[in-house]
């Protein structure tokens, strides 16, 4: 990856381009110090007047009003531009000043909107940051400072601002009587900043001619080397995972966690303010000799199995097959925005079209018509995939036919992460914009998307990450979830219970296998790779069916790119790929138990004799709902788990093939399954039964008192608990019963017998 620089002409005199901004995806504003207001084409880099502001104005910024809900509403395009002589100006596309307000003593050097353009900050010379409405009334003054104010930003949920003062960053909550947070950043003065609405990552660069990663506590992630000048610009991609530095003479694209992708040495100048586009592909700055650069990102690439993608140009992909190094040459009619390929399809959308081509015939892709233009994100699964646009959201097939429109509660495109949303067959899951520990579910089997349609997930903490599997049943659909303390889970989605079940903490990253439902993660920079995620109820199988790879060659900070096959694609901290390759035959096992084909994975267990792939065998079995049990008990047996094997003997003594189920899923994990099988047929008392074994109380309680059956039972069996324990009652359910139910231990235990009876025969 990395750019494809073109410069402007030069303008008259050489003025020196003071700053730039994107109107839309196909054209910038800039501003110079001849305060002219120029209009470039990208396809042309040729510039057309827009307006003459007044001599006295020195643009030091410019930025479009963000376009919250993808509308533009009665405000129109609104224009922000800041100055040397301490105003900044509200302008609209035609380069007429709407509004001008004196705001600071000396230079503004930062303006920005805020992310959801309702106000705007300023800081300045005097050591001033001020915010103001959208329309430019003052609201308050967050800081008051010393030093100059070379870069400030908002934070992605705005509540907070990240400014400079001297060599150190400080970000400081907008909430009163919140101690701010300081600390040195850089050895010389930092000169500018930015942070990351999609990513939440803070990037500096300062006079010591080096750029620094933070997070958003301001723990470091990464330093650069030395450069030749001081940095000077710095500004993230919309979707977080890249950001571009300028110095003098001096363009670097980098990845999100700091590295290099590439380096670039344009005849620029010093590079003073940069600016992505929308789509993220492309990059204009404003440069002291008086030039406007359009760079674009090339050479990316998109891998799956045999297969490579490659933009080698802005309008040309390349297809490389490493089976039999044939090359494919698609040349699209406009530039490429978004590429993806997995499951033998290539999908890729330009400003206007989408093509999709099959692995199998490259030369008559299937196209159709955008409805916005740029696509934001593009995710593939085995049977469609997922376009999100700026104002909509569309299912296609393969052959380009739109089969669905999902919605959901509070849905807001613009605020929409790669991170926050994951796609599967069946099943779109999605974080709440307003709610992080709430996550929607909608079920795509039916075609009827209203926002009540969807079914909401709470967790106990902020979310931060989530993905869907892409394999098996869409009964057994899981969602893992990342939340803020790094501690990950699994939950089944179309469960009525959806009780969460934890797999680790201290996870950085994590993936789910492109072919069957195996996880994968990094946990405390090693990988483990979790073959049966679905034994998280039990810790020892848990550890049993996973491997755990702990490797120097891994470095500091590793990620997981990619994960298919039997193959994990790890990505190091100074950017190289490594690949870590995992047994491949807990795959063999999945596949073989999806198709129903039991006796030959435990045939191909006896030839493996392996305690790994016979305690995921063992998991698979006992959560099947084939009759597995003979299979289930050798896997436990050669595992030497005999308190198992002793309890599958005496599910086989249960005289009910009903019973036998329940107790077979509650050996599995499954406390809601095996309830279920036994209240479906009448078994309501060892339901209640299952759930006291389990101490379960409250669910106990519930079941009989739904069925006013056997209240007294589970009142006297909780007594009974409770003085084992030594321990006096602290539920209220239970303490408020005791005085309306009569106890008589006796007539208990003729019901319990009778009940026992009444099963047997």
């Amino acid at each position: 990856m990395k750019f494809k620089v073109t410069l402007s002409q030069k303008l008259d005199q050489n003025v020196p381009v003071t700053c730039v901004g994107w109107s839309n995806t196909e054209e910038v504003y800039s501003i110079s110090d001849d305060s002219q207001i120029l209009s470039w084409s990208v396809s042309n880099n040729q510039p057309t007047k827009i307006a003459q502001l007044d001599k006295d104005l020195y643009a030091t910024d410019i930025q479009f009003l963000p376009r919250v809900g993808t509308t533009l509403g009665k405000h129109g395009d609104l224009i922000l531009v800041t100055s040397a002589d301490g105003k900044f100006h509200i302008i609209n596309k035609t380069g007429r000043i709407e509004r001008s307000v004196d705001a600071h003593k000396g230079a503004i050097l930062v303006g920005q909107w805020g992310n959801d353009g309702t106000g705007l900050l300023t800081g300045g010379e005097d050591g001033f940051i001020k915010i103001w409405s959208r329309s430019g009334m003052l609201r308050s003054t967050v800081v008051s400072s010393d030093n100059s104010i070379y870069g400030a930003c908002w934070s992605p949920d705005s509540q907070s601002i990240a400014y400079t003062q001297g060599k150190c960053v400080i970000v400081k909550q907008l909430a009163p009587n919140t101690k701010p947070l300081k600390w040195k950043a850089h050895e010389g003065v930092v000169l500018c900043l930015a942070w990351s609405a999609a990513s939440d990552i803070i990037v500096s660069g300062g006079e010591d001619c080096k750029y620094r990663v933070w997070d958003g506590q301001g723990r470091p992630m990464f330093s650069s080397v030395h450069h030749d000048h001081h940095i000077t610009s710095i500004s993230w991609t919309p979707s977080g995972d890249l950001f571009a530095v300028g110095s003098y003479n001096t363009l670097r694209l980098c990845d999100y966690s700091g590295w290099s992708r590439s380096l670039e040495k344009p005849n620029t100048g010093s590079i003073y303010k940069m600016s992505w586009s929308n789509d993220g592909t492309q990059l204009a700055g404003a440069c002291a000799n008086g030039h406007v650069f359009f760079a674009h990102v090339i050479e990316r690439h998109s891998h799956y199995l045999n297969y490579t993608a490659s933009l080698s140009e802005r309008k040309v992909v390349t297809v490389r097959n490493i089976m039999d190094d044939t090359v494919e040459y698609l040349e699209l009619p406009e530039r490429v925005i978004q590429m993806a390929m997995r499951y033998d399809h290539l999908v890729i959308t330009t400003p206007s079209q989408c093509f999709i081509y099959s692995t199998s015939n490259w030369n008559t892709p299937f196209i159709f018509d955008l409805k916005d233009g740029a696509v934001n994100h593009l995710e593939l699964t085995e049977k469609h995939f997922l376009v999100i646009e700026k104002k909509s959201i569309g299912i296609y097939n393969y052959q380009g036919k739109l089969t669905g429109q999902p919605r959901w509660p509070n849905m807001r495109l613009d605020y929409l992460r790669a991170v926050l949303f994951s796609f599967s067959n069946d099943t779109l899951a999605v974080r709440d914009v307003n709610d992080q520990k709430s996550i929607h579910i909608i079920d795509l089997s039916n075609n009827r998307y209203t926002n009540e349609s969807s079914v909401l997930i709470q967790h106990s903490a902020p979310v931060i990450q989530i993905a869907l599997d892409q394999q098996g049943p869409s009964s057994c659909r899981t969602l893992a979830v990342l939340d803020k303390s790094r501690d990950l889970y699994i939950v089944q989605v179309r469960t009525t219970s959806r009780s969460f079940s934890k797999l680790g903490r201290k996870i950085d990253s994590f993936k789910w296998n492109s072919n069957i439902n195996i996880l994968a993660a990094i946990q405390d920079a090693q990988l483990i790779v979790w073959y049966c995620p679905s034994a998280a109820f039990n810790s020892k199988l848990l550890h049993m069916c996973s491997l755990q790879y702990d490797s120097p060659e891994l470095g500091r900070n590793p990620r997981i790119n990619d994960f298919v096959g039997n193959s994990v694609s790890i990505r190091r901290a100074d950017g190289s790929l490594i690949s870590v390759p995992i047994s491949p035959f807990p795959e063999l096992i999945h596949k073989k138990i999806q198709d129903n084909k039991w006796s030959e994975a435990l045939d191909l267990c006896r030839s493996v004799n392996n305690d790994m792939v016979w305690a995921c065998l063992a998991v698979l079995a006992t959560q099947s709902s084939s009759e597995t049990m003979d299979i289930a008990e050798e896997a436990f047996a050669s595992i030497n788990n005999y308190e198992k094997v002793i309890y599958i003997q005496y599910i086989k003594t249960l005289p009910s093939k009903a019973e036998q189920k329940a107790h077979m899923a509650l050996l599995g994990g499954k406390l809601e399954e095996a309830e279920s099988i036994l209240l479906h047929n009448g078994m309501v008392f060892q339901a209640i039964y299952i759930n006291i074994n389990m101490h379960n109380w409250t669910r106990a309680l519930d079941l009989a008192t739904k069925h006013k059956t056997h209240v007294d039972t589970v009142l006297y069996l909780r007594e009974k608990y409770l003085e084992t324990l030594g321990k006096s009652e602290n539920n209220n359910k239970y303490s408020s019963l005791k005085e309306s139910v009569t106890i008589d231990p006796e007539k208990i235990k003729e019901k319990i017998t009778a009940e026992e009876n009444r099963i047997r025969h």
